[in-house]
């Protein structure tokens, strides 16, 4: 018998299985690769032990999003603290949305429909990657808008309330959103509570979050609307500028990128909601904060911002569709387009594929263990400085660092200089970690490993290929470079790069499962490109059975740092299975360009042979 409850209840926990599948295969494999979910789980950790500073952020509790939810949290998080736990509670929010999402359209469509709507929105693309990008209160916000909706629109008020004031304390953007719903509230001509109710909430708390709460609590550190640019630099200016010069407004709202950003979050929904643009406009204002910013982040599908956008694009979806069944259009057909073009659409633009794609690379990808080995090397309460992917896995710690912050050599958002507290005890860095070395790169930001490094008396403890744990205060147990290059070394080679530096000599070690290689380089002229280099691992029959790519210098000492005549003697670390140290013949080095990615060409081939 048809039970569409049931059916419901299945999609929504199948959801649930699979989404969180992902999120533990994630965080297993560190590929948790930004910093959300280890600074939201260091804070809901830090309060539970009653502190409300965030080291990761460097900032207090409330200072970079107004997150009241947070607090509602901990106490669950008692029982269950583990950044896992945060990622859970995540998905099962994301998922319940379809429950009153299933009732709003029940009041207005068909069962069939209703279940088709719901089915399509577990298949969103968007919601996917909303629930696999880190850990963001925000999320929780799309289940209770969902709620509130349900409620406006069933005209029952204190239960709307209870879920206002939940969403509000998810974030405070939140408030635009009630701002305006009380606009859409008075074009329906609802009763006068319905309007100037969420509009004044909405209002106050916006300028009181904005104006008050977070100053108070980031000390100015942040400027939010740096973001937009010409727009100006402050709530006030940016209003201005918004209602003076509409146009110079409509053109950032048109830019190829956004429109495309427009296409992707509507095409999945096959552009029915546009059918009932009456009701998006509670989230018009949330809308115009992300498409007027200048960080590319803000329009794309891949992460959090369209938690606030779904719950309305699916009501307007609703609505659309009740205006289609007025025009007689046949249901079933409805069916039968909606959930056609989800699966179409969520196969090309959703997660799990590239997911699949992604995962299957980790199959013969032998670091997650050199990771682990890395992490269980620090000790519970010893204060860290590391890269983003290690992050999530040191979070329980009342001091823990992110290193893109010394490298940027500012906090985000930000025009103050970063200072590392001088106590910290570990440096766990992967020199390959893409966000920290690729996504905030600065021709000159290795200037700030120099001083990181300088007097600092690090040494290194331990080293898995490119990622390296240092410890303060320790002699080098593993060598990285070194500038004193009397020795010559045992296999000479002539190799010029680009013209301005040289690979003179390399010398190499076999142990167990390591390849120790020394590298003899010599400065030429002086080098503008940041140049890498790729090691080939090739085999007895001439195929390629392996790569890995190394920053020359670890990115302390890029060549671009190098003084012509200067020798500087490197020393790579190169961790190999069984089955490639028993197949592996010989190496082959090549360079690139680190920014353009273009492979630079050298005088001879480099073939090191073992």
């Amino acid at each position: 018998m048809f039970k569409p409850n049931r059916i419901l209840s299945l999609g929504v926990v199948a959801y649930v299985l699979l989404y969180f599948a992902w999120c533990i295969l994630k965080f297993n494999t560190y590929t948790y690769d930004d910093f959300d979910l280890a600074h939201h789980d260091q804070m809901v950790w830090n309060l539970l032990h009653g502190r409300i500073f965030n080291s990761i952020l460097g900032i207090d509790f409330l200072g970079n999003h107004v997150h009241f939810l947070t607090f509602l949290v901990v106490p669950i998080y008692y029982f269950f603290p583990h950044p896992l736990f945060l990622l859970f509670l995540q998905t099962l929010f994301l998922a319940a949305g379809a429950f009153p999402l299933y009732a709003l359209a029940r009041r207005y469509l068909q069962e069939q429909l209703s279940l088709a709507i719901c089915f399509v929105y577990l298949l969103y693309p968007a919601l996917g990657y909303v629930n696999l990008f880190e850990f963001h209160p925000t999320c929780f916000a799309t289940f209770f808008l969902l709620c509130c909706a349900y409620y406006f629109y069933k005209e029952e008020f204190i239960l709307f309330n209870v879920f206002m004031f939940l969403s509000l304390l998810s974030q405070e953007n939140m408030a635009l959103i009630f701002f305006m719903w009380g606009i859409y509230a008075l074009l329906l001509k609802k009763e006068w509570k319905w309007v100037w109710w969420p509009t004044a909430v909405g209002f106050v708390y916006f300028l009181l979050c904005v104006e008050v709460i977070l100053p108070h609590f980031n000390h100015h550190r942040f400027d939010f609307f740096s973001i937009y640019g010409p727009l100006g630099n402050s709530l006030g200016q940016v209003a201005l500028t918004c209602f003076l010069h509409p146009f110079k407004v409509l053109g950032i709202i048109l830019e190829p990128p956004k429109l495309v950003f427009l296409l992707e979050l509507f095409i999945s929904v096959s552009f029915v909601p546009l059918l009932s643009l009456g009701a998006l406009l509670p989230v018009f204002l949330i809308f115009l904060q992300h498409l007027l910013s200048s960080r590319l982040s803000e329009i794309s599908l891949h992460y959090h911002y369209t938690a606030e956008m779904i719950p309305f694009i699916f009501v307007a979806l609703v609505f659309g569709l009740k205006k289609l069944c007025d025009l007689k259009l046949d249901s079933r057909l409805l069916v039968v387009i909606l959930i056609f073009n989800a699966v179409l659409t969520h196969a090309y633009l959703g997660p799990h594929f590239h997911l699949i794609d992604k995962f299957r690379q980790l199959r013969s990808d032998h670091s997650i263990a050199q990771k682990n080995k890395l992490v269980a090397e620090i000790p519970p309460d010893a204060s860290v400085v590391t890269t983003f992917n290690f992050l999530s896995h040191l979070s329980h710690r009342e001091n823990l660092y992110s290193f893109h912050y010394v490298y940027y050599g500012y906090y985000t958002l930000s025009q103050n200089p970063y200072h590392l507290p001088d106590g910290v005890q570990y440096a766990l860095i992967d020199f390959n970690d893409w966000l920290t070395f690729d996504g905030f790169y600065g021709y000159d930001n290795y200037r700030h490993l120099v001083s990181f490094f300088k007097g600092q008396h690090w040494g290194v403890l331990d080293i898995q290929n490119d990622m390296v744990l240092f410890k303060k205060g320790i002699k080098d147990q593993y060598p990285l470079f070194d500038f004193d290059t009397t020795k010559l070394p045992t296999h000479p080679v002539d190799d010029a790069i680009d013209n301005h530096i040289k690979l003179y000599g390399y010398d190499v070690t076999m142990e167990s499962n390591r390849i120790k290689l020394e590298l003899y380089w010599k400065a030429l002229s002086p080098e503008v490109k940041d140049l890498n280099l790729f090691i080939d691992f090739i085999d007895k029959d001439g195929k390629m059975i392996g790569e890995q790519i190394r920053p020359i210098g670890y990115r302390i000492w890029p060549t671009q740092a190098w003084t012509p005549g200067q020798n500087i003697k490197e020393y790579e670390y190169i961790n190999v299975s069984d089955k490639t140290m028993a197949q592996l013949k010989e190496m082959h080095i090549g360079f690139f360009d680190f920014i353009t990615g273009k492979i630079i060409s050298s005088s001879n081939k480099v073939v090191l042979s073992l």
